[in-house]
C-alpha cells in the first residue's frame, strides 16, 4: 500500500544553530543518529510526504520498488530524497514493513540543524518523567529460561547450531512517553551506537548491518558479550575472559559468517575481527567488515539489506531451523525488533541497523514494549542467557526512567 505526493526538493536554505536535544523536540521526527559532540551527525525527518508498506518474503523488494517509483516521479536530487525505513524481523509477521519519505529533511552536524524549509514546530518543553511500571511480556523470565533449556538440547542433538532467543517486557507509563526526549537520551548514553526513531520503533542499536556509500560497502557484525560494571580490573578481566572465550567466539563466527558470505556474492569485502568492542553497558565481539559492489552492480542499500538479513547474530545457523526454532520457543511475534531499521535515498546509498536495544511505542503512547535477546549455542546456560537479556534491556529502562544516570 502506497499513500502520498510528489513534487520538488528544494536545496538546503535554512540553518539553525542549536543542540541535538533542541532540534529533536521540534515535534516527533524521523531519527537517525550517531556520535557525540562534534562528531555528533544526524538525519532528521518532518512529516510524511509518502509511506509505502509491504509483507511477506518479498517486503524488502516490494519498499525498494515502491520508493523507486516515487522518486522517479519527484524532482529531487537522488542524495536529497530521503526515506526512513522500518522493517519486520520475520517475513510471517502481523506488523508491516514501513518506509517513509518525510516532507522535510534536516541535517544535523556540528550543532547546526540545516534544512529545506524556514519553519519547522517550536521546541516542545521537555515532559517529566514518571516512574514505568514494568510488566512481564509474552515470555516469562522462567518460560526463557526453559526456552534457552531447550535450545541447548536440540544443539546438542544436533538438529542446529546456533539459536537467537529473545523475551519482551512491557513498560507502562502514566502519560504519553516523551519519544524526543528518549531519543536524545538514548544518543547522549550510547554515542556509538546507531539511535532511531522510525514509526514509533526507537532504540540505540550497536550493530550496523548493511551501509553502501557511491558502492562502498560495510558493516558491523556483533555476537558474544560481557557485562561492563564500571570498575576498571572487573572490566579488564570481563574483556579478557570474553576475547578467550570458546563459547563467545563460536557464536560470533556464526554471525560473522553469516554475513560475509552473502555480501561476497555481490561486492570484493574483506573482515577485520573479532575485536573487543566497549559499550556504555556491555562489551561485545566485534568483527567489521568493508568492500566495494562488484562492476555495474545495481544493489542498493536496502536490496543488501534484504540480502543479509536475518544473520546469524540475531536468528541462528542454519538460518531456516534457527528460525523455524525460535519462532516455536519464543511463541510470539517479535515485529520489527531485530529487523533492519534505517534510512535510504534515491541513490540507493544509506545505512540499516539492526533494530536492537529497542522498544515499539504503543499507538496511544503509553506504553512501550521492550525486547532483548542472546545467542544460544551448546554451552550456554539458562541463567547466564537471561542475565544477558537483562543487560540488554537497561539503554531503553533507563532511557525512559526518571532515575538519574551516572
Amino acid at each position: 500500500m502506497t499513500t502520498g505526493r510528489t513534487g520538488s526538493t528544494r536545496p538546503a536554505r535554512a540553518r539553525r544553530r542549536e543542540p541535538f536535544a533542541t532540534s529533536v523536540r521540534r515535534g516527533v521526527p524521523l531519527v537517525w543518529a550517531t556520535g557525540a559532540g562534534d562528531d555528533l551527525t544526524a538525519l532528521l525527518g518532518w512529516g510524511e510526504r509518502f509511506r509505502a508498506t509491504a509483507a511477506g518474503p518479498d517486503r524488502f523488494a516490494t519498499l525498494a520498488r515502491e520508493f523507486r517509483r516515487f522518486a522517479a516521479a519527484a524532482d529531487a536530487d537522488p542524495h536529497e530524497l530521503v526515506a526512513f525505513v522500518t522493517l519486520t524481523f520475520a517475513a510471517e509477521s502481523a506488523e508491516a514493513s514501513t518506509l517513509i519519505v518525510p516532507e522535510v529533511v534536516g541535517r544535523w552536524a556540528g550543532g547546526v540543524l540545516t534544512t529545506a524549509e524556514d519553519v519547522l514546530p517550536e521546541p516542545s518543553a521537555p515532559a517529566e518523567f514518571e516512574e514505568l511500571d514494568v510488566r512481564p511480556g509474552q515470555l516469562s523470565r522462567e518460560a526463557y529460561r526453559r526456552a534457552v533449556a531447550e535450545a541447548v538440547r536440540r544443539i546438542s542433538g544436533g538438529e542446529v547450531a546456533k539459536v537467537v532467543l529473545a523475551r519482551d517486557l512491557e513498560a507502562v507509563a502514566p502519560d504519553p512517553v516523551d519519544v524526543p526526549a528518549v531519543v536524545a537520551r538514548l544518543q547522549e548514553a550510547n554515542p556509538e551506537a546507531w539511535t532511531f526513531h522510525v514509526d514509533g520503533l526507537v532504540g540505540a542499536s550497536p550493530e550496523l548491518l548493511v551501509a553502501l556509500h557511491e558502492g562502498r560497502v560495510r558493516s558491523r557484525v556483533l555476537a558474544g558479550s560481557a557485562p561492563v560494571t564500571g570498575d576498571p580490573d572487573a572490566d579488564a578481566a570481563a574483556a579478557a575472559a570474553l576475547a578467550a572465550s570458546p563459547k563467545d567466539r563460536a557464536e560470533h563466527a556464526f554471525a560473522a559468517r553469516s554475513v560475509v558470505d552473502p555480501l561476497a556474492q555481490v561486492a570484493d569485502v574483506t573482515a577485520a575481527g573479532p575485536a573487543v568492542l566497549r559499550q556504555p553497558r556491555i562489551w561485545h565481539l566485534a568483527t567489521d567488515v568493508s568492500g566495494t559492489l562488484h562492476p555495474g552492480s545495481t544493489l542498493g542499500v536496502l536490496e543488501l539489506a534484504g540480502l543479509v538479513h536475518p544473520t546469524a547474530a540475531v536468528c541462528g545457523a542454519p538460518t531456516d531451523v534457527a528460525a523455524a526454532l525460535l519462532a516455536e520457543l519464543e511463541g510470539f511475534d517479535r515485529g520489527r525488533y531485530a529487523g533492519p531499521v534505517g534510512w535510504v535515498d534515491a541513490a540507493g546509498d544509506g545505512e540499516f541497523a539492526l533494530a536492537l536495544r529497542c522498544g515499539q511505542v504503543a499507538p496511544d503512547g503509553r506504553s512501550v514494549r521492550l525486547f532483548a535477546g542472546g545467542g544460544v549455542v551448546a554451552a550456554s546456560s539458562p541463567s547466564a542467557e537471561l542475565a544477558e537479556t537483562a543487560q540488554k534491556f537497561l539503554p531503553m529502562y533507563e532511557a525512559l526512567s526518571p532515575v538519574a544516570r551516572p
